[in-house]
């Protein structure tokens, strides 16, 4: 198989500057439903699966979904901090592949399955009752040197979680 494909199975995140709100509400609701998919996901694969990356090179399927828990707890708290501040906030990254060697990624994967479907349920609350005032706003991601509007933001994450969800479909469609 294609590595480009398997590194971008949806391909690459295509973000519009300024969307629709039909857009914006379509971002929201796959943040919402996520979770419900990875659970069911996470309910088919097997012990081997779980630790099976999803590429050669890439991330088991247990870091995959660690890996998202600390990436949306991240952006649930930027998105929070761009909507509150005066200015837009500066925010930094984090070292996502060192994260991926910790003790905590080799835990049970659904410490952070469940993790998620609490997160996202407030995130979702939280994205519903942005005022038009609170879409305005944005953060300046020290890391990536760029500014991200609220409505930059919200997509990016709706394609993370699609993205991820995606290599985790290819552990579970693999033959051996």
């Amino acid at each position: 198989m294609d590595i480009e494909f398997l590194k971008y199975p949806i391909g690459k995140p295509s973000i519009e500057e300024q969307p629709e709100d039909a857009r914006i509400e379509g971002c929201i609701a796959v943040i919402g439903r996520m979770p419900k998919q990875l659970m069911e996901f996470a309910k088919s694969l097997t012990e081997e699966q779980w630790d099976m990356p999803y590429r050669e090179g890439g991330w088991t399927v247990r870091q995959v979904v660690h890996h998202l828990a600390d990436s949306h707890m991240n952006g649930f708290n930027r998105q929070r901090l761009a909507v509150t501040s005066a200015e837009p906030a500066k925010v930094t990254g984090y070292p996502q592949n060192l994260y991926a060697m910790l003790p905590d990624y080799s835990a049970d994967p659904f410490l952070s399955v469940i993790l998620l479907a609490s997160l996202h349920e407030k995130w979702v609350s939280f994205l519903n009752g942005i005022t038009d005032l609170g879409w305005e706003k944005s953060y300046y991601h020290m890391e990536d040197e760029k500014l991200y509007s609220m409505k930059e933001s919200v997509q990016l994450y709706a394609w993370h979680c699609q993205h991820h969800l995606a290599h985790i479909r290819l552990v579970l469609e693999k033959k051996d």
